[in-house]
């Protein structure tokens, strides 16, 4: 497999960055549902969790970000539906980015208004830069989290393109970046 994007293929590091990010945004949306259920004791480890998923994920999409500016993604797969899916399918993933960068920072809001230091990973503390403000953290943990379930919605509707793609369109779409279905 190649490392760079062809004209026609995604390449692998493409292809990783993909799936890690993949894997982190659902676990990071799981742990914010489960974290607000646990005991007291419990749920400043859900929270701990929950910021450090969320830190992951923004470092790999930001890493994700620079690499697709570096190594353009493949030229879209025609199809028999015109070019208007082409362009929803950029607008969406324009949508998935914006998002994806929006919902950590208002977690750091939220986490900085409540006048509560940003745990990264356990290794060092960032304190917060200002007084705490309930109302402010209120509105910044509720922007946070319509934000991120209007991704998980985004993120069906991309999969559920994907798989149009494959079994309707019958092209390459979801091959691509599925490295077992090549």
């Amino acid at each position: 497999m190649r490392i760079r994007n062809s004209a026609k293929t995604y390449g692998s590091i493409a292809i990783s960055l993909h799936w890690i990010v993949a894997v982190l945004v659902p676990a990071s949306w799981l742990s914010g549902q489960l974290g607000e259920e646990m005991s007291r004791g419990s749920e400043e480890l859900a929270l701990f969790a929950h910021i450090s998923l969320g830190l992951a994920m923004l470092g790999v999409a930001l890493a994700r970000l620079a690499w697709r500016l570096a190594d353009p993604p493949p030229v879209p797969e025609p199809t028999r539906l015109g070019a208007w899916t082409v362009h929803a399918g950029e607008i969406a993933h324009l949508l998935i980015y914006g998002i994806m960068f929006a919902i950590p920072v208002l977690g750091i809001l939220t986490q900085f208004a409540s006048g509560e230091a940003l745990p990264v990973f356990g290794l060092f503390d960032i304190a917060s830069p200002w007084r705490a403000d309930r109302s402010f953290a209120h509105d910044m943990k509720e922007m946070h989290e319509a934000l991120a379930n209007g991704l998980m919605i985004l993120i069906g509707v991309h999969v559920a393109a994907a798989l149009l793609h494959h079994y309707w369109l019958h092209d390459r779409t979801l091959k691509r970046m599925v490295p077992g279905l090549r």
